[in-house]
């Protein structure tokens, strides 16, 4: 289940005010729903809900089954495995695509191509079932330098981005891997903003009719909840050493030398961006500075644009790979899937600590009328 931050309208008074969105450039507006007033073109991704249909404990009694059952349905899963009813190998099939589960296959695999997947928001850190973390990354493709069998990599990228640090750190690792091995990104729903960035370095980009892409751009955002601890008679006292040590504070306005920072900087990694992308594509920075701004591009648009090199999925994508790396015929291709308990850890660490947060969240607004729930993960 998605998490939300659930906004009891009635209680605050006012729309929500978010100071300093800051970015570049025109076209990069996440955020921009709180500030316009109509709703029936910017609210429209929002739910509007009558608590009514959550009153009781009918839905988190609903979501806990379901999630009983899942846990149950895994972990009978895994003893399968354990005692032997279930076995998991390395099988070649008629499309020679295998899935391996465990952490090192990828040091010892035979000669073939590996596949990577950028799922999910991309982050710092290691993956979850939603996401996709850089260091979870950046471990398969040490992995693959160290092993001279594979050949090639294909990166399937369905991501609507994420940090800019995270997704610097597997374009970089990517780059300089792209010297000794070939590199072919299949797009599949979407690669945005930083799944874009992941994607400019590789050797050929493909992407479907369909595919969300572009969004080359950079965006923060800074609630400022000054007049609502106003309306209640909340005061809040800020102890630093340092003039700017609470810059973007949740509880006063930004200055206007503050704005001038931030902007500063947010204009540093979009020049990093747009440049990152120029040497990934051979581009000039020109040409991607006319793309950029944070526009959206379908998988068509961005082909005409040269912003992916063709038009397919997956066997269009492994088909270029296997000529780039002058195999006979298609090239293996290698997944490496985590072993059943990480995948389990994994669980419990990325789900059961949401469903807590929702419960509380849920509980504590039953009593509401009306309710806005916004589409934003609480963290």
């Amino acid at each position: 289940m998605k998490r939300f931050f659930v906004c009891n309208s009635k209680n605050v008074g006012a729309p929500a005010k978010i100071q300093g969105i800051l970015r570049f450039f025109r076209f990069r507006d996440s955020g921009i729903t709180f500030q316009k007033r109509d709703r029936r073109r910017y609210y429209s991704s929002f739910f509007l809900i009558s608590f009514d249909t959550l009153r009781g404990k009918n839905l988190i009694s609903r979501v806990e089954r379901n999630r009983l059952a899942l846990a149950i349905t895994f972990v009978l899963t895994t003893l399968s495995v354990l005692i032997g009813l279930v076995n998991i190998s390395l099988s070649a099939t008629t499309s020679k695509y295998s899935r391996v589960t465990g952490g090192t296959f990828f040091r010892t695999a035979p000669i073939g191509a590996a596949l990577i997947k950028v799922e999910g928001e991309i982050h710092s850190g290691h993956s979850t079932f939603e996401s996709t973390g850089s260091e979870s990354i950046l471990q398969k493709l040490r992995d693959i330098e160290q092993n001279p069998n594979i050949k090639g990599i294909l990166i399937e990228i369905n991501s609507p981005g994420g940090t800019v640090g995270a997704s610097q750190e597997v374009y970089n690792e990517l780059m300089r891997l792209r010297k000794t091995r070939k590199i072919v990104v299949s797009m599949k729903d979407m690669a945005a903003s930083g799944g874009y960035y992941i994607a400019s370095s590789a050797d050929k980009i493909f992407a479907l009719s369909g595919t969300i892409t572009g969004s080359i751009g950079v965006i923060a955002m800074a609630p400022n909840i000054k007049g609502l601890l106003d309306r209640y008679g909340v005061k809040m006292r800020t102890y630093k050493e340092g003039k700017y040590k609470d810059s973007l504070s949740l509880f006063r306005d930004s200055t206007p030398e503050e704005d001038e920072m931030i902007q500063k900087m947010l204009s540093d990694t979009y020049n990093e961006f747009i440049q990152d992308v120029a040497k990934g594509r051979n581009q000039t920075v020109k040409s991607v500075q006319n793309l950029a701004e944070g526009r959206i591009y379908s998988g068509q648009d961005a082909f005409r644009n040269k912003l992916v090199d063709e038009i397919g999925g997956r066997k269009e994508a492994l088909e270029e790979l296997s000529r780039l790396c002058q195999y006979d015929g298609e090239i293996p291709l290698y997944e490496e899937e985590e072993s059943p308990f990480d995948r389990l850890f994994m669980m419990l660490g990325s789900k059961m600590n949401s469903f807590s947060t929702e419960r509380i969240f849920f509980r504590e607004f039953k009593n509401s009328p009306v309710l806005v729930i916004l589409p934003q993960a609480i963290r």
